[in-house]
Parts: C-alpha cells; structure tokens; sequence
C-alpha cells in the first residue's frame, strides 16, 4: 500500500497493523501504532508529551506512565534502545523525537492527486485513531499497555500459609486451603472480598485442597486426599451436604478443572507409572473417559489442565524438567494442539482471561516468580504491572479481578566457617535476602534485598555490619550479582523495558550503566579471563554462553544448547555450567575444548548453588539437602554441611571466599504464603 513507510531500516505497514525488521514480523497494537503514526508525521521535532497524550488519547485521561509504556514498547518492537537510540530519542523532562529517517516504502508517483507522505501518513493516523476508539471499547488488548492494576492488598493476613486460591466468577469470593488457626489441618476456607468474614467449608480429618468454583459460584469442588486415594467432592457455598463426584485417577499427579457446563473434569493421569503424564478428561454422568495429549518420552508430561471460558479449550503445562516448562492448548473440537509459551523458565501456575484472549502465569524468567500475560494472537509475552513478587498461582474472574499466592518465605543469608566447621546466620535480618557474594579481598559482601519493595543491591562488610544499598534501580528486578575481579565495581543484570539487560554499579554506589548496547535478553554476568565478562544470551528460544569485552564490544558464542550460569575454574582454564533441561552440572576446557558432566545429579533449578574452589566444586545436592563438594582429583563427592533449612532456588544462592575459607549461602528458615487480590481500576 502507498501508506507504507520506512523508519531506517524497518517497513511500518500502519493498516495492517505491523512492522517488518531484518525480516521479522512484528505485530503492533492499534494504539502503539497511532503513537509512532504521530511521531512520524513530525520526524525530528520534539513532541511534547502532553501533546502526544491530546493527540492519541484525546479526551480520555492517562498519565505518563501510560506514554512511557507504550514508547517503551514501540522501542522494543523496534529494536531500539533508550540508551543508545536510534529510533526514538528521549528528550529529558518535555518529550520524544522520531530520529530515524522517514522514506516511502515504494517510490512516489508524479501522477495527478498523488498525496505527500506526511498527509498520508496523517491520514492513516486518523483511522487508527478510530480504531482505538473501539479498542477502548471493546478490547482487552489495549488494557494490556497500561498499568490498570492497583497494589495488591493481602486477603486474610493471618500468620500461617494459605494456598491454592480460587476466585469466584463474579470475583466477590475467594477459596482457599488453609490449616487453620491452630494449623493442624488443611480444609478449604471461603472469604468475601472486603469481608472480614471467613467461612471453613470442609471439616473432614482428611486433607482438602485445590477449590474449584462451578460456573455460576453457587458450589465448590475440591479433592480429598486419603490413604487410599484422592477423590473430587462438590458442596453447596450457602449450606448442605457434599456431594461425592468420582475419583481422581490412579495415577493422577496434578491439579483437576471443571468444564463450564460442568460436564466434564480434566485430570492429568498416566498409562503406567513411567510414562509421560497425559491430559484426560472424565464425564461426570457417565465416568467415560478420554485422552486429549500424549506428550514423547523426553518430556515429564503435561499438568494442570484448565479449561477456557467458554469450554472450548483446555490448557496446560508441559513440563520437561523443574526449569523447561512451557504453556500449550488444545482445541477439543478437533484437538489441535499449540504450544503458547517458548521460554525455558519454572512456571507456578496459571489462568485465562476473562476474554479467553490471554493466558496469564506465574514464570520466573526474572529469578523471582512474576505475572506475565501472553497474547495467544501473537505468542508475546508482558510482564503484568503487579507490585510485588514471587507470586504464583494467578486466578482470573469473568470481570478481569485477580487473585493470587505470595511466597513470603523468610531467607536469611547464613555462614560456614570450613575450619571451625561453625554455621551462623550472617546479619540476623529476616526478610528475603538474597544473591550472596564475597568481595576478592574477602572483606565485603554483596546481596539483594528489597527497598520499598523492589530489589536493589546492598554491600555490607563480612561480618555483617554496616549493611546499605548502592543502587536506585527502577526496573522490574535484578539479580545475579557479582564482583568484578578488582572488587571495583558489582556486574548484574536488570529486567527493564521487556529486556533483560547487563549492568553494572560502582561497588560504593553511584549510577548504574549498561554493559552491552545490542538487543536480546542478556542475564549472569561473570569476569572472565584476560578481562572478557562471561554471560548467557537467549537466541531462538535457547540459552548459550558468550563472552564480550567488559565495553560490550567482541560479542562471540562459546556455548549453545540451553548452556547457562556460567562460572570459572580457580586457574580460569575450565567453564563450569548447567544446562536448562538436562540435569547434570558441565565443565568445559577452554584449552582443549571439550565438554563433560562433572556431576550428574546435580538439579539446574538450583544453578545459582555452584561455586568454583581450589581443587574442586562446591555444590547443593537437591536430593540430599546438603552442600556437598566435588573433589576434582578424585572424581567424587563428599558432604560438607546440612543446613537447618533448604537452600532456595532464587539467584545465586552459594558462594565461597578462598581468604576466609568460608561459605555463605542463602536459606529459608520459615515458609509461609499469603493470598493476595488486585482489583483492576
């Protein structure tokens, strides 16, 4: 079409809605597009931002944060960067300017009537404008780029874990397993939001969990676990005896859903104990069943199915290891099958949109558990403006409200001396700390804790003492920290703009700086040899190990095949790793550049729990809970410390000091979970 244009090297096509980069297609939502339509119908003047909001909002009220989400998502559609731009320029405090060069996609005509580009351009600003008129309407697609969910507010606030919420469909009430005020029993609870009122549903001895509300809210199922087995029960929310519905199947691992029209339960089951979980649904008139997947051999199978809004859709998790968990759907009216989600990530639940459009999860892509929404259109994924972290478990009511379980484990950073063989916790401060790490001169360390609830980098001395933050980092999150070798300044990565970037921040605080300028996730820097920075790059889908100099220039590949957490040998000739759907941890000699599995069993889920020593590896084995070390010239393993509680599998959770001949871990010394709601504006 005539109204197509080039910003540099990009085709913007604004009917249909997409732009076009090193042959890649990018869909763009009607409002994203409408805002670079103005920019480019103005190259290189500054728009203020008070313009851009009349021009593309018009009388509808936004604040700025509306604008710099959906710059920053033009920025990310485009390839661009906010510290080095090449499309968009930021102009501090008044505005934005379109710096690249604006061409017609195909040569202008000299015939009679032909429009110039700027007035085509306007014109086709003008029917996009339209367009997002309806899409305020009716669409969920443009609620999903702004933030319109509030700080969540905690459910019942009581001091022991409350799980596996369930949110009604009219989202006035919430179900939840609890144990009571006494914790001797897990029953299912019922509390109207904004209600200080709890309500215990079950009494039976036995255990009841997973809540499960009928479509019209009236009822509750659930499963009860015995000796003998688990079996789904239904009771009425006002009152009455409960109903026995069937048992869950033999074999049977996973969570349990009903259909809308409450017709059908959908279970994950196996044929014999060794293979893959399957999906299978079970009639609840007739006891028939079916299955719907059959995953290979490599794959642990699918879990959690959950069926769509209307019925006509079941997803799932399918789950190769702990670490490679990806979302899929099947269609049950002819059972195609689609895989939603590609990132090899820890997922901890999920839920549909009230539109069916979206799936939303918990992942933990930034180190912490997070909401994400992904867009079964166009397979992308958003990080959800929720202010909190390690949430799990989302559910999603027909009005769009949502619930979910915090994670309020309390981790505390402790220490083993490995001569007096004495443990202590390190600074005494409970909270969750997290990321540990010893300065090379042995006389500081490094770590994470929270600030107003978001992360930032602490430094405090090696006893503890003198304890403060260097970094007002504004991102979504950060994590593995390291020293540079000169303990000059900390190497980290950051979760901005939908990227995951490397930074890094003088070890006495001050600004913090970009390492690399290129595109891509980037995450676990770490100091190389003869001054190169090690890090894991994600390309395809697939993680690999590269090396760069610490200028971010000389970007080359060392390792492909989901290679991640890199870290060096003592004498820096070996690169230690895990890979992301294998377990094992890897050695790779830089010299003779050869690869082996050092230890077998050692869980990637825990692949910040590894460090380099002399003469070996010191390691958490998941299976014993212990930390163990590695003794390279014997080839075996030997227990070294039994923590009193388990090591998490956030960030960097092990580090060593040669100079102090001391360990410092992270561990989780109370487990607790809240339930959270957010109510949308």
């Amino acid at each position: 079409m005539d109204q197509n244009f080039y910003l540099k090297d990009c085709l913007v096509e604004p009917s249909l809605l997409r732009i076009t980069k090193a042959g890649q297609i990018q869909h763009v939502e009607p409002l994203l597009m409408a805002v670079l339509l103005h920019l480019a119908n103005n190259p290189l003047q500054v728009i203020p931002k008070a313009e851009l909001r009349e021009a593309i909002w018009g009388e509808v009220i936004v604040t700025d944060n509306v604008l710099t989400k959906a710059i920053s998502s033009l920025r990310r559609l485009l390839g661009d960067s906010i510290t080095h731009p090449e499309y968009i320029e930021t102009i501090s405090k008044t505005g934005y300017r379109l710096i690249a060069e604006v061409k017609p996609a195909v040569l202008p005509s000299h015939g009679v009537g032909e429009a110039p580009l700027s007035r085509r351009i306007a014109l086709t600003l003008g029917t996009a404008l339209l367009l997002i008129l309806g899409v305020l309407l009716l669409s969920s697609d443009f609620r999903s780029s702004e933030p319109l969910i509030y700080q969540p507010i905690p459910l019942a606030n009581t001091n022991s874990t409350e799980y596996w919420p369930a949110l009604s469909p009219d989202g006035k009430f919430v179900a939840y397993g609890w144990q009571g005020a006494n914790a001797d029993n897990w029953d299912i609870y019922v509390k109207q939001i904004g209600s200080s009122t709890v309500k215990r549903m079950t009494t039976d001895p036995a255990t009841e969990l997973r809540a499960k509300w009928s479509r019209d809210g009236s009822h509750l199922y659930y499963l009860r676990y015995t000796k003998s087995g688990a079996t789904i029960f239904k009771r009425p929310l006002l009152g009455g005896a409960e109903v026995r519905i069937l048992a869950a199947p033999t074999y049977s691992t996973g969570d349990f859903n009903v259909s809308p029209d409450e017709k059908w339960i959908s279970f994950n089951d196996r044929e014999k104990p060794n293979l893959p979980a399957r999906i299978k649904l079970i009639s609840v008139e007739t006891g028939e069943s079916k299955w719907v997947t059959q995953p290979d051999s490599t794959f642990k199978g699918d879990l959690h199915p959950t069926f769509s809004n209307d019925g006509t859709q079941l997803a799932f998790i399918r789950e190769k290891n702990p670490t490679s968990m990806q979302l899929w759907r099947i269609k049950l009216k002819d059972g195609q099958l689609e895989q939603i989600t590609k990132v090899h990530q820890s997922i901890n639940g999920f839920a549909w949109s009230a539109d069916n459009k979206h799936l939303l999860y918990s992942g933990d892509q930034t180190g912490l558990y997070k909401i994400w929404q992904i867009s079964l259109a166009y397979k992308k994924s958003q990080l959800m403006p929720i202010g909190d972290y390690q949430m799990v478990m989302p559910r999603v009511s027909l009005d769009g409200n949502m619930v979910y379980a915090k994670m309020k484990d309390d981790v505390n950073i402790w220490t083993y001396d490995l001569e007096t063989k004495e443990a202590k916790e390190w600074r005494g401060h409970h909270g969750l700390e997290l990321n540990p790490s010893i300065s090379p001169n042995g006389q500081q360390v490094s770590f994470t804790a929270t600030v107003e609830n978001k992360f930032q980098i602490w430094v405090a001395n090696i006893d503890g003492s003198s304890a403060k933050p260097i970094t007002q980092f504004h991102g979504e999150d950060l994590g593995g920290v390291r020293w540079t070798k000169d303990g000059a300044h900390l190497l980290f990565h950051g979760f901005q703009e939908g990227k995951i970037k490397l930074l890094k921040v003088d070890a006495q605080g001050g600004p913090i700086q970009q390492i690399s300028p290129t595109s891509g996730d980037q995450l676990l820097p770490y100091p190389g040899p003869d001054g190169q920075l090690l890090f894991c790059s994600r390309k395809a889908h697939q993680w690999e190990i590269r090396k760069m100099q610490i200028d971010g220039s000389k970007s080359t590949g060392i390792l492909s095949n989901n290679a991640y957490a890199p870290q060096m040998s003592m004498d820096q000739s070996i690169l230690f790793y895990c890979k992301k759907d294998e377990m094992g941890l890897w050695s790779f000699d830089l010299n003779e550049q050869k690869e082996r599995k050092v230890i077998a069993n050692f869980h990637p889920m825990y692949w910040g729990a590894f460090v380099p020593a002399p003469g070996g590896i010191f390691y958490w084995d998941e299976q014993e809970k212990q930390i163990f070390f590695f003794d390279d010239q014997l080839q075996s393993s030997r227990p070294i410390y039994r923590p009193s509680g388990r090591i998490p599998r956030m960030g960097i959770s092990l580090h060593f000091s040669p100079k102090q001949n001391l360990l410092i871990f992270s561990q989780i010394d109370h487990r607790d979970a809240d339930i959270m709601t957010v109510q949308k504006r």
